[in-house]
């Protein structure tokens, strides 16, 4: 497993707390899962009104590391988890559209598709909400 951090502004207004990123992605698995904790290191929501998640996942291809530096596709396909762990996929229709203008190779295609029902997994198991437990 590799989990990155950064530290990033709540908002882009003066004078508001600060947020961690942590970023986490998984050998062999064509996802990865983004989440957002306070700096006293609780998970939190963020998101519009309405659209609140806990964890952003991107489907993507696996890690892999060049020298010290670690890189993933990204293949445009994501899933929004809320803290109850019921969740959304989103931007189904960039990743179609990559996949028709062959930005997306189909092997990549067909990766990113079980990817994402492995994913699913994960967050019906209730996996994906524990992150900060691992």
């Amino acid at each position: 497993m590799y989990l990155g951090q950064t530290r990033e502004p709540a908002s882009l207004e003066w004078g508001t707390p600060s947020l961690v990123l942590r970023h986490y992605a998984f050998a062999g698995e064509w996802f990865k899962l983004n989440a957002t904790f306070s700096c006293e290191g609780e998970l939190i929501e963020t998101g519009a009104e309405g659209d609140e998640y806990v964890v952003n996942c991107d489907i993507a291809t696996p890690l892999r590391w060049t020298g010290s530096d670690a890189t993933a596709v990204d293949l445009f396909l994501d899933v929004m988890v809320r803290r109850d762990g019921s969740y959304w996929i989103v931007d189904r229709p960039e990743f179609e559209d990559a996949c028709s203008r062959q930005l997306v190779s189909n092997s990549e295609a067909r990766n990113a598709e079980a990817g994402l029902r492995s994913l699913l997994r994960w967050i019906t198991s209730g996996t994906a909400v524990r992150i900060g437990d691992i």
